[in-house]
């Protein structure tokens, strides 16, 4: 055990269906070897066998845990305020009940929160992944863009909140609690959770100037990555990240990571199910606009073999000029075109003249 001070960190632990992990994220929050910690978990109505397993694993567990039972929300942000609600600790941190905390980094992580008054949290800037058998896997833990930026300033990790949608992952960091209470945590009314806290925590401290931070290279939780991760949902994502540009940064362009996520569903999903997602708010809506996206649509329509439907009541195109064609979307939305003269097979052609 450590011999500092040991404010009460309060673990905000959420899950659905994660049965299987249960006993692997609980032996990590032993492992930290702290005084003083307090377990709150939302069971956000699992279908398998979580609650019962929570509550044999509480008999047990040698820090107070409560476990809160409910139905099904797959509301996130408003499941943490679930959490934080019950939270009495003086620091926070959230996880999901899928993955595990690397314990060490998280003591260190305690050891300064209670030595530096001033600091407002720590964060890391590294993610490593693990399979459901626990093996580490270096190939799919991207690198966070912060990971490369020496002493970054508030202002800097707010740009990567709209340039990269994320500074630093939640999950891990420890937190004030008196901070997030200032600003009442989570917005419920938005899909996303993290993008959410982190942008309003970085606000708060431009107002407040006096609060500190510091990032760590180190990783703090290990991430378990599976075929049901909702960061792996990508329509889910661009409708997370449209609601928070529309909120938060209402002024400024579509940031090219966001163009490329559109591409990236275009070309991978259904077109009926793209125009959906982009249709599904002012800033999905201005994504039609972009040049990059447009090109995708017109390879996605190339493509699609079922594009009766679409072209009878969502899609037309018209013929302008002898080169010019314009496509239409709904009626409403339209961009044009220049149709490219088909050249002979096997021509070649110098790049002077192309």
């Amino acid at each position: 055990m450590n011999s500092f001070e040991n404010k009460c960190l309060s673990i905000c632990c959420l899950g659905y269906n994660h049965a299987n992990f249960l006993k692997d994220n609980l032996n990590s929050i032993c492992a930290i070897q702290y005084k003083n910690i307090e377990v709150i978990v939302v069971d956000d109505g699992s279908k398998d066998d979580s609650v019962l397993l929570l509550n044999e694993l509480a008999s047990s567990f040698p820090y107070p845990i409560k476990i809160i039972a409910q139905q099904n929300t797959g509301n996130i942000g408003k499941n943490f305020n679930n959490a934080l609600k019950q939270a009495t600790g003086e620091f926070i941190t959230f996880i999901s009940l899928d993955d595990v905390f690397h314990s060490k980094i998280i003591l260190s992580e305690l050891e300064e929160m209670n030595k530096n008054p001033q600091l407002a949290f720590i964060a890391s800037s590294k993610t490593l992944s693990i399979d459901n058998e626990g093996i580490v896997n270096e190939s799919i833990s991207p690198e966070l863009p912060l990971h490369t930026i020496e002493n970054p300033t508030t202002e800097d990790l707010l740009e990567l909140e709209y340039s990269a949608f994320g500074s630093f992952y939640i999950q891990g960091a420890i937190i004030r609690k008196e901070i997030i209470d200032n600003f009442s945590g989570f917005d419920e009314d938005m899909t996303g959770d993290d993008i959410i806290l982190r942008t309003k925590l970085f606000n708060f401290m431009l107002k407040e100037s006096h609060w500190d931070f510091k990032i760590i290279k180190e990783n703090n939780v290990f991430y378990r990555f599976h075929d049901n991760n909702i960061h792996k949902n990508t329509p889910r994502q661009i409708r997370i990240v449209t609601e928070y540009l529309d909120k938060f940064w209402s002024n400024k362009p579509n940031p090219p990571i966001l163009i490329d996520w559109a591409c990236y569903m275009i070309n991978t999903s259904s077109f009926e199910h793209s125009i959906d997602t982009l249709t599904l708010n002012k800033r999905a809506k201005s994504l039609l606009s972009e040049e990059k996206i447009q090109q995708a649509i017109k390879e996605s329509l190339k493509n699609d073999s079922d594009k009766s439907f679409f072209k009878k009541f969502i899609f037309s195109k018209q013929k302008v000029n002898e080169t010019g064609r314009q496509i239409v979307l709904f009626g409403f939305i339209k961009f044009t075109y220049e149709k490219h003269k088909k050249r002979p097979k096997n021509q070649k052609i110098h790049y002077l003249k192309y």
